[in-house]
């Protein structure tokens, strides 16, 4: 696979588990096996979200 196949499944997969974090209304999130408040959980899954998004961005422009 290319290196901006797997960039596009990450970020998909982050935004999936954001926005089921709002679907479910659960007040934790768990991530490496430790409980967390939901918004930090967020922040989180939205902040890998932002490195993927510019890798696959420098990414594009230098091809």
């Amino acid at each position: 696979m290319k290196k901006s196949t797997i960039s596009i499944i990450g970020m998909t997969i982050a935004v999936v588990t954001i926005v089921s974090t709002f679907i479910k209304n659960n007040d934790t999130g768990t991530l490496f096996g430790f409980e967390m408040d939901i918004w930090m959980y967020r922040l989180i899954w939205l902040a890998l979200f932002g490195v993927i998004l510019n890798g696959y961005l420098k990414e594009r422009k230098n091809s």
